[in-house]
Protein backbone atom coordinates (compact mmCIF):
# COMPACT_ATOMS: atom_id res chain seq x y z
CA UNK A 1 0.00 0.00 0.00
CA UNK A 2 1.18 3.85 -0.75
CA UNK A 3 2.59 5.45 2.16
CA UNK A 4 -0.28 7.54 2.05
CA UNK A 5 -2.74 4.76 3.14
CA UNK A 6 -1.59 4.63 6.08
CA UNK A 7 -2.54 7.93 8.05
CA UNK A 8 -6.70 7.23 6.67
CA UNK A 9 -6.06 3.27 8.19
CA UNK A 10 -5.05 4.76 11.31
CA UNK A 11 -7.36 8.37 11.28
CA UNK A 12 -10.11 6.95 9.85
CA UNK A 13 -11.11 3.33 10.55
CA UNK A 14 -11.02 0.88 14.22
CA UNK A 15 -9.75 -2.15 12.73
CA UNK A 16 -6.84 -3.88 14.58
CA UNK A 17 -3.22 -3.11 12.63
CA UNK A 18 -1.40 -6.07 12.10
CA UNK A 19 2.61 -6.04 10.84
CA UNK A 20 4.44 -9.45 10.34
CA UNK A 21 8.28 -10.07 9.64
CA UNK A 22 8.15 -11.03 6.30
CA UNK A 23 6.76 -7.43 5.70
CA UNK A 24 7.90 -4.30 4.56
CA UNK A 25 10.42 -2.95 7.99
CA UNK A 26 9.99 0.56 6.63
CA UNK A 27 6.41 0.64 6.60
CA UNK A 28 6.11 -1.64 9.79
CA UNK A 29 8.51 1.24 11.46
CA UNK A 30 6.43 4.14 9.94
CA UNK A 31 2.82 2.42 11.21
CA UNK A 32 4.28 2.15 14.53
CA UNK A 33 5.05 5.65 15.28
CA UNK A 34 1.89 6.86 13.71
CA UNK A 35 0.22 4.56 15.87
CA UNK A 36 2.11 5.77 18.73
CA UNK A 37 0.90 9.25 17.60
CA UNK A 38 -2.30 9.33 17.40
CA UNK A 39 -2.79 7.03 20.82
CA UNK A 40 -3.90 4.33 18.56
CA UNK A 41 -1.31 1.50 19.96
CA UNK A 42 -3.57 -0.84 21.25
CA UNK A 43 -4.62 -1.24 17.65
CA UNK A 44 -0.86 -2.20 16.54
CA UNK A 45 0.02 -6.07 16.74
CA UNK A 46 2.90 -7.81 16.19
CA UNK A 47 2.18 -11.41 14.34
CA UNK A 48 4.03 -13.89 12.20
CA UNK A 49 2.85 -14.79 8.93
CA UNK A 50 5.27 -18.23 8.42
CA UNK A 51 5.71 -20.46 7.10
CA UNK A 52 5.22 -18.03 3.94
CA UNK A 53 6.29 -18.09 0.44
CA UNK A 54 10.01 -17.27 1.52
CA UNK A 55 9.62 -20.15 4.26
CA UNK A 56 9.84 -20.58 7.53
CA UNK A 57 11.64 -17.41 9.54
CA UNK A 58 12.57 -18.74 13.03
CA UNK A 59 12.01 -16.02 15.74
CA UNK A 60 9.86 -13.52 13.11
CA UNK A 61 8.18 -12.22 16.24
CA UNK A 62 10.90 -11.63 17.84
CA UNK A 63 12.77 -9.49 14.86
CA UNK A 64 9.88 -7.47 14.72
CA UNK A 65 9.93 -6.21 18.58
CA UNK A 66 14.00 -5.85 17.96
CA UNK A 67 13.49 -3.61 15.24
CA UNK A 68 10.39 -1.74 16.40
CA UNK A 69 12.55 -0.94 19.54
CA UNK A 70 16.27 -0.45 18.43
CA UNK A 71 15.17 1.80 15.32
CA UNK A 72 11.73 3.62 15.78
CA UNK A 73 10.97 5.74 19.50
CA UNK A 74 9.11 2.80 20.37
CA UNK A 75 9.65 1.55 24.14
CA UNK A 76 10.78 -1.67 24.02
CA UNK A 77 8.00 -2.73 26.65
CA UNK A 78 5.68 -1.49 24.10
CA UNK A 79 6.62 -3.27 21.42
CA UNK A 80 6.60 -6.84 23.37
CA UNK A 81 2.62 -5.79 24.23
CA UNK A 82 2.20 -5.37 20.58
CA UNK A 83 3.05 -8.75 20.23
CA UNK A 84 1.22 -10.34 23.76
CA UNK A 85 -1.66 -8.38 24.70
CA UNK A 86 -2.96 -6.78 22.01
CA UNK A 87 -2.68 -9.91 20.37
CA UNK A 88 -4.69 -11.10 23.25
CA UNK A 89 -7.47 -8.27 23.30
CA UNK A 90 -8.07 -8.11 19.66
CA UNK A 91 -8.51 -11.77 19.25
CA UNK A 92 -9.73 -12.61 22.65
CA UNK A 93 -7.55 -15.19 23.80
CA UNK A 94 -6.60 -16.17 27.23
CA UNK A 95 -2.95 -15.98 27.12
CA UNK A 96 -0.86 -12.42 26.58
CA UNK A 97 -1.14 -10.83 29.56
CA UNK A 98 -0.29 -12.23 32.94
CA UNK A 99 -3.52 -12.02 34.75
CA UNK A 100 -5.84 -14.13 37.02
CA UNK A 101 -7.86 -16.44 35.15
CA UNK A 102 -5.03 -16.03 32.16
CA UNK A 103 -2.98 -19.27 30.72
CA UNK A 104 0.20 -18.90 32.56
CA UNK A 105 2.44 -18.92 29.52
CA UNK A 106 5.59 -17.10 30.31
CA UNK A 107 9.07 -17.00 28.31
CA UNK A 108 12.08 -15.69 30.07
CA UNK A 109 13.96 -13.51 27.98
CA UNK A 110 17.88 -12.26 29.00
CA UNK A 111 20.21 -10.76 27.38
CA UNK A 112 22.69 -13.31 25.13
CA UNK A 113 26.17 -14.31 25.89
CA UNK A 114 28.59 -11.81 23.27
CA UNK A 115 25.74 -9.64 23.03
CA UNK A 116 25.72 -5.85 23.45
CA UNK A 117 24.02 -5.44 26.82
CA UNK A 118 23.38 -7.04 30.36
CA UNK A 119 19.75 -7.35 30.19
CA UNK A 120 17.38 -8.59 28.06
CA UNK A 121 15.11 -5.11 27.67
CA UNK A 122 18.24 -3.31 26.61
CA UNK A 123 19.82 -5.62 24.71
CA UNK A 124 16.53 -5.57 22.67
CA UNK A 125 16.52 -1.49 22.59
CA UNK A 126 20.25 -1.95 21.15
CA UNK A 127 18.80 -4.10 18.56
CA UNK A 128 20.20 -7.81 19.50
CA UNK A 129 17.97 -10.55 19.73
CA UNK A 130 17.55 -11.81 23.77
CA UNK A 131 18.06 -15.27 24.06
CA UNK A 132 15.06 -17.20 25.67
CA UNK A 133 15.99 -19.20 29.06
CA UNK A 134 12.73 -20.87 29.40
CA UNK A 135 9.18 -21.48 28.36
CA UNK A 136 6.41 -21.65 30.94
CA UNK A 137 3.08 -22.81 29.15
CA UNK A 138 -0.18 -23.76 31.03
CA UNK A 139 1.97 -22.77 34.43
CA UNK A 140 4.29 -25.26 33.48
CA UNK A 141 7.98 -25.33 32.89
CA UNK A 142 8.42 -26.82 29.60
CA UNK A 143 11.89 -26.10 28.69
CA UNK A 144 14.86 -24.71 31.23
CA UNK A 145 18.31 -23.51 29.56
CA UNK A 146 19.14 -22.81 26.37
CA UNK A 147 17.18 -22.46 23.14
CA UNK A 148 18.32 -23.96 19.96
CA UNK A 149 16.77 -21.03 17.94
CA UNK A 150 18.45 -18.28 20.25
CA UNK A 151 21.93 -17.41 21.88
CA UNK A 152 23.19 -18.76 25.47
CA UNK A 153 21.44 -16.23 28.07
CA UNK A 154 23.88 -14.75 30.44
CA UNK A 155 22.57 -15.96 33.77
CA UNK A 156 21.72 -19.16 34.45
CA UNK A 157 17.76 -20.32 34.65
CA UNK A 158 16.62 -22.26 37.46
CA UNK A 159 13.30 -23.89 38.42
CA UNK A 160 13.08 -23.54 42.12
CA UNK A 161 9.74 -24.54 42.77
CA UNK A 162 7.29 -27.31 40.55
CA UNK A 163 4.44 -28.96 41.20
CA UNK A 164 4.12 -30.63 38.33
CA UNK A 165 5.91 -33.65 37.53
CA UNK A 166 8.47 -32.77 34.33
CA UNK A 167 10.88 -35.08 32.76
CA UNK A 168 13.46 -32.88 31.67
CA UNK A 169 15.76 -35.89 30.24
CA UNK A 170 14.18 -36.28 26.95
CA UNK A 171 15.23 -33.20 25.05
CA UNK A 172 11.66 -32.84 23.70
CA UNK A 173 10.60 -29.44 24.46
Amino acid sequence: MPDEGFPRMVHESTIALQVCTAGNLRTTLLLGEMTMKADQFDRFLIATDTPTGSGIMPLGMMYTITHLASLSSMPVEWAIAAATGNNARVYGLDNGLLAPGKDADVLVLDACVGGSKHTALDALRNGDIAAVGAVVTEGVPRFVGRSRNTPAPMKTIQVVQNHVKQDYSTGKH
